[in-house]
């Protein structure tokens, strides 16, 4: 009978060990599960920013390049002063006004290199028609942006819009978190050096707040929490009015 009771107090003890290996276990695999739970939605957060950043980045040189095609349309009549490169002399067709066409175009160009435009969408009212792009130019770094679901602006259109601050030119925070810098450069070397055909450099920039990127109204340089893009504009219309 002793014997009988040391075994069954022996089989007692590995029992609770071996409870308290599977509970070990058990706490380590929850552990790394929610470990790698929390990490994958970080991740998939990061992911998303960037995405968004990216389209917003997008849209902005998208918009320099519509300015550049609308003041095309509305150019009329077409210059005949302009260069000709084949001849030398100043009988070429073109479109002079490319970069800042009045009335009713776009004031693109640049007297100087890195001037920042400030993109959004603005409502209509009942004075002016429908303006979805307004430009212009600031030293303020008013570069927030607002996430907008469109029932304050009344265009059912643009639901889940980002904007600089509906009716207003913009606003320096912004309620999304992004912001968005448009810088343009005319390049008027070598080739580019006569007036009509200077080339345009567009830098569409965004960036955003999150872990590890405070909120900035200024653009803090490539790095986590920032895009960067980059695309030439020219004249080329008037490639194809040479005479």
């Amino acid at each position: 009978m002793g014997n009988v009771k040391n075994q069954k107090i022996s089989l007692a003890g590995q029992t609770i060990i071996e409870t308290l290996v599977a509970l070990f276990i058990l706490v380590m695999g929850v552990t790394a599960a929610t470990g790698l739970a929390i990490f994958s939605f970080s991740a998939s957060t990061a992911i998303t920013k960037q995405i968004i950043a990216t389209g917003l980045a997008r849209e902005g040189i998208e918009a320099v390049k519509n300015m550049r095609d609308t003041n095309w349309l509305k150019q009329s009549p077409i210059n005949t002063d302009c260069y000709n490169y084949s001849t030398g002399a100043s009988n070429a067709k073109c479109y002079k006004q490319w970069l800042n066409y009045n009335p009713n175009g776009f004031n693109i160009g640049t007297s100087s290199p890195k001037v920042a435009f400030r993109l959004g969408i603005k409502a209509a009212n009942a004075a002016n028609e429908q303006i979805i792009w307004s430009d212009s130019k600031t030293d303020n770094g008013d570069w927030g942006l607002d996430f907008d679901d469109g029932s304050s602006m009344n265009l059912s259109s643009f639901l889940g819009f980002y904007n600089t601050g509906n009716n207003n030119d913009g606003i320096t925070n912004g309620t999304s978190g992004f912001y968005r810098q448009i810088l343009l450069t005319e390049d008027n070397s070598g080739n580019y050096s006569q007036d009509e055909f200077h080339r345009l450099i567009v830098e569409s920039r965004v960036w955003w707040t999150d872990k590890k990127c405070p909120k900035s109204p200024n653009w803090p340089g490539l790095g986590k929490c920032s895009v960067s893009l980059i695309t030439n504009l020219t004249n080329w219309k008037d490639y194809q009015l040479l005479q």
